[in-house]
């Protein structure tokens, strides 16, 4: 019998085509390729048990012939394994998306909003967009990840009218900013988003949204109201908020080192150990989990805030996070439509 399924993060390469000025991955110096060897003996050490094989670094797609060797090994070694990948989608061609749909590969594509704010923030979003016109020529479906700042809050809303526009957009998913990597080095003009401008864009989301929805018949789901949707059918729920806070979460960087989330490689308390000794250890990343969430209506059934994003961001157990604020404005907002 197969054990509990693992998240196994291949950073495929360290090297990226953007510059984006929040980049949490900005502070690893590291801009190495991973080789296949390495690969193979990251999977090999997990054979046991269910795979989530999430391609990552970086931009993914630089070392795009490691991951067509990946999937192959994995189906000749038929392991129990699935695929995704979150990629800034400049490097998609119609071949490129031709062959991610030939290996089931479910995509995330990062984009921060309009092509205005997506410019600022990130760079490069003609070439975004053409990738996702290739992938929509193929049949490909995908889920956008925009980091949330200052600068792109208020204009959210308009992400979701332009999702539609793109034609192959399944959802839209936030990530609060963390203040680490280049986020450090630009913030004069990179600040995370208050609670006032995450409320009211979220709100302004799920309006565009719906509107939409009954002119067009088509749906954009927002991952957080969705999720919060889901949770409010239950009566209690698992408290894990990710792979990483129950110890299941191996990022694999291109020397062999292993952390628990992309977020925290260039910190040596959470080093897990390098595949080439075949010997990790485990490590769950620990909750900070505010005061008030103890009052707070939605207590049972809320995951709480990402873990390495609290850390990261130094926000302590005695004030309400931005991480908070999102889930409890989601589910204020299911709750009452």
């Amino acid at each position: 019998m197969l054990g509990e399924r693992v998240l196994i993060v291949l950073w495929t390469t360290g090297q990226c085509n953007l510059a984006c000025k929040y980049c949490y991955a900005g502070s690893t110096h590291s801009r190495e390729d991973m080789d296949f060897e390495t690969a193979a003996q990251s999977l090999d050490l997990f054979s046991d048990h269910t795979m989530k094989i999430q391609f990552a670094g970086g931009e993914p797609l630089l070392n795009y012939p490691l991951i067509c060797q990946v999937v192959d090994y994995v189906k000749s070694k038929k392991y129990d394994a699935s695929f995704q990948m979150q990629t800034n989608g400049t490097c998609i061609t119609p071949e490129i998306a031709a062959g991610l749909k030939k290996m089931k590969i479910a995509l995330g594509v990062s984009l921060d909003g309009p092509p205005a704010v997506n410019e600022f923030s990130r760079g490069k979003t003609r070439e975004v967009i053409a990738g996702i016109h290739c992938l929509a020529d193929e049949g490909i479906t995908i889920n956008l990840n925009s980091v949330v700042t200052s600068h792109s809050v208020a204009k959210l809303p308009e992400l979701v009218s332009f999702a539609y526009y793109l034609g192959n957009v399944r959802g839209i998913g936030l990530d609060l900013l963390r203040d680490t990597g280049r986020a450090k080095d630009h913030r004069e003009i990179i600040k995370k988003a208050t609670p006032e401008q995450l409320k009211k864009a979220l709100s302004g989301m799920v309006e565009t949204a719906q509107e939409l929805y009954k002119l067009t018949g088509k749906k954009i789901i927002i991952r957080e109201i969705d999720e919060a949707r889901h949770r409010l059918k239950l009566t209690a729920c698992s408290k894990e908020y990710c792979y990483a806070s129950c110890g299941r979460s191996y990022v694999v960087l291109p020397s062999g080192d292993v952390y628990p989330c992309g977020s925290l490689i260039d910190n040596p308390a959470y080093f897990m150990g390098n595949v080439k000794t075949r010997s990790l250890k485990s490590i769950a990343i620990e909750k900070a989990e505010p005061a008030a969430c103890k009052t707070c209506d939605f207590f049972a059934i809320c995951p709480g805030g990402c873990p390495s994003r609290l850390l990261i961001n130094g926000e302590n157990r005695e004030h309400e996070s931005l991480d908070c604020v999102l889930k409890k404005t989601a589910f204020e907002i299911v709750r009452n439509s």
